[in-house]
């Protein structure tokens, strides 16, 4: 995006969709709210009622694409973070024209595809940087008493792993000071956004106030974050590659191109394994004869992420060395601990099978503290306590030779085969094609492994994996209805009251109110886990009676199981996600105790919806979702 011929076609492209728009403003007027509508299809799912999404639209290749201006994905990864555009223009022309934009570390000097998951807070709590600046800015402007005041947050996501979520999560900082989680989040999508907006005024003029208004915002949340959030980073790195022609895929010689064309055509089944810093996400795919996706098996994956090399790494340290020794630099030199890891960071990315060793550059207060706890030199230690054929220390420089340092990888590569095996035997899968996709898809051993434990399946690897969720999340929100089936990983359903039985319910249940003898915590089930569900279609209704005719609101707690059939909100193996709320308007003459609404579930690209209609009035009342608490 950085040269003079973009910038005229922007501004070309503005134009011709402000004049088209204006001269035919009729022609989008039923598509410019979010309304619920009845749509024929001609799909095998025959006529069901879907949301219809705003904005304005075109149909391009059989599909409804939005024609925003802009489209711009932010990616907040683990370890690293990110934003790609596309303008509605070069995606009529090739929807692959998606433009990203490089990050240089002052650190390394390398340019990067990303920069880091980092956020740096001055005392008083408020943002200073992110990504790359705010680690040089701390490891190199700041003096070891004022960081003591600063606020440095890195590869904080995880931090959020098997945590119950909530807007006063405390995350602490990599000298354990606290700040809320939220707030954290909010910063480095602030900074994303504020680097962006900079670069684009470089290119574009888009006048007082033309960003918010032109521009399509995509952000892909966490993956650690609830099963709707995990949804859309798998769909996205889906939906990249399901775009991406032969040459933009490594893994297969000249001879396979004609298969390989058909990996991707109608029919084709695919495996995404998303390998990010933090987890692993799995999911399958086939592909539509209108080119949408359907997705074949509930997603699945693990917390056997790039990062949990690393910690491999800090034991392999402290193992020949001392415990906590890596924790005690950390804390007390946190600019060359960060160092240090960021070396290791890129060797394990680079690392081939067939490397002799590894070579890292070790910072000299981590060669002095090592020493100072031994009594002796790195070297000498090595020696004696016979670990020399692993490792070698000599100077400023860590030798790690091949098979010590394939150990360190190896563990965490054979759980993700293990699984990716698991799905597909369990499932019965026929798949052509395995995509690895994100960071750690670039390394080489892992990519050697799968070739060997799938011989007679494609493992496919596009040429920026660490670009393909962003990427796809583009192409997301150019097509929001991309996905047209999915398979729920989760049973849904809200908590009631129903006539007690007692040949099917436990005494325990039992509960009288108002001169009824009902059963409490009853799960009232909406979506079954493994259930496909059409995007868009409606489920079965389920009527929620009123208490009180003074009442203004219906609270509805909501629950997920693992389970196919939970029978109660209580029974193991079932979770509380949140509350929906359901405004009710006064009428004086309705009687709220014979007054019930209706409410159905409904997937809509990557959300979860609920329909609420009053039967008082027939109509669709308001509701409000609150996952968070």
């Amino acid at each position: 995006m950085g040269n003079k011929p973009m910038k005229q076609r922007l501004t070309a492209t503005k134009k011709r969709i402000t004049n088209r728009l204006s001269k035919a403003p009729n022609e989008y007027a039923n598509a410019s709210n979010y309304e619920a509508t009845s749509v024929s299809t001609n799909s095998d799912h025959g006529l069901y009622e879907r949301l219809a999404v705003g904005g304005h639209y075109e149909e391009i290749r059989n599909l409804r694409i939005r024609q925003d201006l802009f489209v711009v994905a932010l990616d907040i990864g683990t370890s690293s973070s990110g934003y790609a555009i596309s303008s509605y223009d070069s995606y009529k022309r090739d929807p692959l024209q998606i433009s990203t934009f490089s990050w240089k570390s002052r650190t390394d000097g390398f340019q990067h595809f990303k920069t880091l998951s980092a956020v740096l807070l001055n005392p008083s709590g408020e943002l200073h940087s992110i990504g790359y600046d705010a680690e040089y800015h701390y490891i190199n402007s700041l003096q070891e008493e004022e960081r003591q005041q600063w606020f440095y947050f890195q590869n904080f996501k995880m931090m959020l792993y098997n945590h119950q979520i909530s807007r006063d999560l405390i995350l602490h900082d990599v000298k354990g000071k606290p700040q809320k989680a939220l707030k954290i989040f909010a910063f480095i999508i602030q900074g994303l956004r504020e680097d962006f907006t900079t670069r684009l005024a470089e290119q574009i003029t888009l006048g007082e106030g033309a960003v918010d208004e032109d521009i399509h915002w995509v952000i892909t949340v966490p993956a650690i974050w609830d099963e709707k959030a995990k949804q859309f980073m798998r769909e996205a790195a889906a939906l990249y590659c399901r775009f991406l022609p032969v040459e933009k895929l490594k893994g297969s010689s000249q001879d396979e191109e004609i298969s390989q064309l058909k990996t991707f055509s109608p029919g084709a089944q695919y495996l995404i394994v998303d390998l990010g810093g933090g987890t692993v996400d799995i999911t399958a795919h086939e592909i539509l004869p209108n080119g949408a996706l359907k997705e074949i098996v509930a997603a699945s994956g693990g917390n056997w992420g790039s990062l949990v090399i690393n910690d491999e790494f800090i034991n392999l340290i402290e193992d020949l060395t001392e415990t906590d020794i890596m924790k005690f630099i950390k804390e007390n030199h946190p600019d060359d601990f960060l160092t240090f890891m960021s070396v290791f960071e890129n060797k394990k990315r680079v690392f081939s099978k067939d490397d002799d060793r590894v070579i890292l550059h070790v910072p000299q207060s981590i060669r002095d503290i090592m020493c100072e706890r031994l009594g002796k030199s790195v070297e000498d230690h090595i020696e004696e306590i016979d670990r020399a054929q692993e490792v070698k220390f000599q100077r400023d420089k860590m030798y790690i030779y091949n098979e010590a340092f394939t150990k360190l990888l190896s563990g965490t590569i054979e759980k993700i085969v293990l699984h990716v095996t698991a799905v597909i035997e369990s499932n019965k899968l026929k798949v052509d094609s395995i995509v690895l996709v994100g960071g750690f898809a670039e390394c080489d051993l892992l990519k050697s492994t799968f070739r060997t434990s799938f011989p007679d399946t494609r493992i496919l690897v596009p040429e920026d994996p660490v670009l393909a969720v962003l990427k796809g999340a583009v192409l997301c929100g150019r097509n929001p209805q991309i996905l047209q089936t999915r398979v729920c990983r989760y049973t849904y359903g809200i908590c009631t009251t129903v006539d007690f039985d007692e040949k099917y319910y436990t005494p325990d249940k039992k509960i009288h109110i108002g001169g009824n003898t009902l059963a409490r915590d009853i799960f009232n089930i909406h979506i079954k886990a493994n259930e496909t569900v059409h995007i868009g279609q409606k489920g079965t209704p389920k009527k929620y009676y009123l208490n009180r005719d003074d009442q203004d609101q219906l609270d509805l707690e909501i629950y997920a199981s693992t389970k196919t059939k939970p029978k109660y909100t209580t029974e193991d193996g079932v979770f509380y996600l949140g509350i929906l709320v359901i405004k009710i308007p006064q009428m004086a003459a309705v009687c709220n105790k014979s007054r019930y609404f209706s409410v159905s579930f409904l997937l809509d690209g990557t959300e979860m919806e609920v329909e609420a209609v009053d039967s008082a009035t027939n109509e669709t009342t308001g509701v409000k979702f609150d996952f968070i608490g």
